[in-house]
């Protein structure tokens, strides 16, 4: 045996168990620990060739890998590390080190990719030298070919399996309509065949091909915030050449924003092409520059994305996002009459608030003066006086029948127990059921007899108080200019009720503040009621004759304010919804004027409004992804059992069906026959309506009447479905009942002529439920929610009710999001695993054929800073440390911020297509994509990669 035998085969014991040939998979192992080992290899090899001098064959080579292989990396890897934060020592009691931050993470990894190959170059040089062999020379310093051989030899993993391909669509998942079964699967099959014919047309798939895993974008709530972000994000996806291959966009709130902006410009008819084309003429398109399909649709649709995101040749924005950029202060824009007409239509809807409730506490005081004048309510006049009692002068029938009311209601409720024991027949004598029935029936109208007869005691009692303070004259003391307090009362109370309507949407305050504030919320319409009802009881009762009103004056303002709000108000009319409404449009529906491409200067390409675009008339172009915009239809006194607490459900607008599983579906075109304010901007605002009276399952019943009250409805009663265009009163629209409706949360269920909607995100945030719902196999879901704990609380809701509703089970790790010591994260997003078929035993998840499971993909991305990127990004999270989580209430954007949150976007998104990711960095389409992030992101021991063995990447 040779010198050289000996210390060869040790080194190659080394490389071939210490450093593996095989990739660091990017979430399994520490780069730490990597470090660590090949700087202990450095050490071996050093102290092997202080033991073995004479070994000239091995001292060759382990020179080579010493100082041309080694030495250079770990020399620089050691520059990028620093001691770690925690009190962590090595065996050689030194503190530990780990990487300054994710970048110089992630640019280890790159380099530890280019060393293996090399270091199994060397691995098969020592083999030859220990076997006796003279090594080939190129193992040591190979070229890119025989490079590219050796790093076809480190892939251990087996190529993943994604699962059975999915048919995708709506199916059986509508499982709660009250409706028959086949008229229910009659209208599932209905809406499948109108998406799938959309989908087709994209595609360019003949007329029954079967649509198979769909594709789908998912645009969560967050304001203009998300919006930007997710603009980032798409900039991105078409950059990459994917975005045409997206079959559904489905948003809510904040997404919508930019969502509606995608389906107005890309989706937006192109007439002007189709009628060159017709003529004869030369077809007005421009070479694409993402090589689409050959056919004209195709084509027309790649041109357009291409227009719209991609730089001109003057390397300038695209003009479609310039004018994002430019109206990023959408809400006020720099103008001041739209702030004026802002406040004014808050302050207008107040004052139509106030005038539809106040027949209310005057028809109250009408019928207290009746009261008064045929049964001596009060006693004598003289009642007033100081030496009066305090208690009202009853006549003998009146006092008897009060007496037996609170009698028997006392008496029904201690018979109860025992009436109740014996009706569930667990004791004897027994009690039938009908008997329980009467005895509720009884007591419930004993009950609001007595609360009416102790009212009668409340409201003399309230009226001896007023006139108290007003004698002694306490109320005098708020004089004003003159006037008195009653004279101001309903400025006063308009302007109070409007701020602590705005204080109570802002949520701000904590703490004993934060208590005081909404106790004052809670009583400050109903006090203003109170008021009222005393104020002109007085005038009407107790006033001296040159001050007193006239009753018949009174009931004409009631019959005048009933007939107006009756026949001619529709309560959508004057709330902000409007005034939101018109903003957005402004600054995201917009169409080009011109096809794209038919001018070769860049400046002549303009864009104009789209504001009434329709839902029916979206997807013109196929450049656009077939829409669901997502919101919340308020239930809160929905008697179905199926709300489980939710206080709403999933409402949807879409092309051709608007509805939801409890309140049915109906055609699109039919609703917008029926209420020609619906239309892409009406259901954009709707779905961003996160200032309602009624936010689902964020509504508590002490803010909805002040916030009524205020005005703070952005929200929008829609026609139910149910009644198709059926027209119930005068005038079509919501009337003012809908407005006690919406204050007191009554009668506000699936039957009711009209539905009130709000925000989706009072639901769900994330808009990936209907995509769920319809089985989409890959869908990547951008999260721009504010959470700066990162706790991903969204991402969870979506996991429960995707399991309760629909049967689906998801598995995800969001450890890569949480927070790190430095307060960063390691990663952009994590991928998902939908289950759509899962399992009735756990135990049998790891017996399934990977081909053969239902498995869908998400790929999660959420508002997180990993510690680099642009600067001038970097340098905003200087400036304001609560980047990129600011608060939602902040809708008005300069340029530094708008451009932070897109740049984030588009840093989030790029981390997606690195090399380390994705091979070339730019894949063929969406499923390469996936099997991609799949191999890359999933742990290596995940049942996507099968049951046979593979070599793991140990250290």
């Amino acid at each position: 045996m040779s010198d050289s035998q000996i210390p060869a085969h040790a080194l190659w014991v080394e490389l071939s168990t210490r450093i593996t040939t095989q990739p660091l998979h990017h979430r399994s192992g520490a780069e730490e620990t990597a470090v660590e080992s090949v700087v202990s290899l450095f050490k071996k090899t050093r102290e092997l060739l202080t033991l073995h001098p004479g070994a000239t064959e091995f001292q060759r080579l382990a020179e080579v890998l010493l100082n041309h292989t080694l030495r250079p990396a770990t020399a620089r890897w050691h520059g990028w590390m620093t001691a770690a934060e925690k009190a962590e020592r090595t065996g050689e009691d030194k503190p530990a080190l780990c990487f300054k931050d994710e970048w110089v993470r992630r640019q280890f990894r790159r380099e530890l990719r280019a060393l293996q190959p090399r270091l199994l170059g060397f691995q098969k040089a020592f083999a030859a030298l220990k076997d006796g062999n003279v090594p080939e020379p190129w193992w040591t310093a190979p070229n890119d070919a025989q490079l590219g051989r050796l790093r076809g030899e480190c892939v251990g993993l087996a190529e993943p399996s994604l699962g059975q391909a999915l048919a995708a669509g709506i199916g059986d998942q509508v499982r709660f309509a009250e409706m028959p079964e086949p008229a229910r699967k009659e209208l599932c099959e209905r809406i499948d065949a109108a998406e799938h014919a959309e989908i087709r047309r994209r595609r360019g798939l003949g007329e029954r091909a079967e649509i198979k895993n769909a594709a789908a974008l998912a645009f969560s709530g967050g304001g203009i915030r998300s919006a930007t972000f997710c603009l980032g994000i798409t900039q991105v996806l078409a950059r990459r050449g994917l975005l045409k291959d997206f079959d559904y966009l489905s948003t809510v709130s904040g997404g919508g924003y930019f969502g509606a902006f995608l389906s107005a410009f890309l989706g937006s008819d192109d007439s002007e092409r189709k009628a060159a084309a017709a003529a004869g003429g030369k077809e007005p398109v421009a070479a694409p520059k993402s090589a689409p399909a050959p056919d004209l649709e195709s084509r027309a649709a790649a041109e357009r994305i291409d227009t719209t995101f991609l730089p001109a040749e003057n390397r300038r924005e695209p003009r479609p996002l310039r004018h994002l950029r430019n109206r990023s202060r959408y809400l006020a824009d720099n103008r001041f009459q739209d702030k004026v007409i802002g406040i004014g239509m808050v302050l207008v809807g107040v004052a139509f608030n106030l005038l539809m409730l106040l027949p209310v506490p005057l028809t109250a005081v009408l019928v207290t003066m009746l009261f008064h004048r045929q049964f001596h309510w009060f006693g004598d006049l003289g009642w007033v006086d100081q030496k009066a009692g305090w208690v009202p002068v009853w006549n003998a029938p009146v006092s008897l029948a009060f007496g037996s009311a609170l009698g028997l209601t006392a008496l029904l409720a201690l018979a109860y127990p025992w009436i109740k024991a014996r009706a569930d027949r667990s004791l004897s004598p027994q009690v039938p059921p009908r008997v329980l029935r009467c005895w509720r029936n009884i007591f419930w109208v004993s009950l609001v007899a007595s609360a009416l007869l102790l009212s009668s005691w409340l409201v003399p009692f309230g009226f001896r108080l007023y006139l108290d303070l007003r004698n002694a004259g306490f109320l005098d003391r708020f004089a004003l200019w003159g006037a008195k307090l009653e004279q101001l009362s309903g400025l006063a109370g308009l302007s109070a009720t409007a701020l602590l309507g705005v204080l109570a949407t802002r949520q701000k305050f904590g703490g004993k503040v934060g208590w005081v504030l909404e106790k004052v919320v809670i009583f400050a319409g109903p006090l203003l009621y109170l008021y009222v009802f005393y104020a002109v009881g007085y005038l009407l009762l107790f006033a001296p004759a040159w001050e007193q009103w006239r009753w018949d004056y009174v009931l004409g303002a009631v019959v005048s304010m009933v007939l107006w709000g009756w026949w001619l108000v529709d309560i959508n009319t004057y709330s902000p919804h409007s005034y939101y409404r018109d903003r957005l449009a402004e600054c995201y529906l917009i169409r080009p004027k011109k096809p794209a491409g038919m001018a070769a200067d860049e400046a002549t390409v303009e864009v104009v409004s789209a504001d009434r675009l329709k839902l029916s008339d979206l997807g013109a172009n196929t450049a656009a992804p077939y829409h669901l915009l997502n919101t919340t239809v308020n239930l809160p006194s929905s008697d179905l059992r199926e709300m489980r607490g939710r206080k709403g459900d999933f409402f949807v607008f879409s092309k051709h069906f608007c509805g939801s599983p409890m309140c049915g579906y109906h055609a699109t075109k039919e609703l917008e026959a029926a209420d020609p304010h619906l239309n892409l901007g009406t259901a954009m605002a709707i779905s961003g309506a996160a200032a309602s009276s009624n936010m689902g399952r964020y509504a508590t019943d002490s803010f909805r009447l002040v916030m009524t009250l205020a005005n703070v409805r952005l929200g929008y009663w829609l026609r139910n479905p149910r009644l198709g265009v059926k027209t119930t009163r005068g005038m079509k629209g919501p009337g003012p009942s809908y407005l006690f409706r919406e204050m007191f949360a009554s009668r506000m269920n699936e039957r009711g002529d009209y539905l009130n909607l709000s925000d989706g995100g009072h639901i769900e945030n994330l808009a990936a439920y209907e995509l769920l719902r319809r089985r989409c196999k890959f869908i990547v879901c951008v999260d721009g929610g504010a959470e700066p704990g990162m706790e991903c609380e969204d991402l969870m809701r979506l996991e429960r009710f995707a399991a309760i509703d629909l049967g689906i089970k998801m598995h995800y790790d969001i450890s890569d999001l949480r927070l790190q010591a430095n307060g960063y994260s390691r990663a952009y997003g994590v991928l998902v695993k939908i289950d759509y078929n899962p399992p009735q035993d756990e135990t049998a998840r790891g017996a399934r054929k990977p081909d053969a499971a239902e498995w869908g993909w998400m790929l999660y991305v959420k508002l997180a800073m990993v510690g680099y990127g642009p600067g001038y990004v970097m340098d905003y999270k200087r400036q304001h440390p609560d980047f990129p989580h600011q608060s939602t209430a902040e809708q008005i954007y300069d340029e530094g911020r708008f451009e932070a949150y897109r740049a984030l976007g588009e840093a989030a998104a790029e981390s997606f297509f690195t090399e380390e990711l994705v091979a070339g960095g730019t894949p063929e389409n969406v499923e390469a994509w996936f099997t991609s992030l799949v191999s890359a992101l999933l742990p290596d021991n995940d049942e996507v990669f099968g049951k046979a063995e593979r070599p793991i990447a140990s250290l």
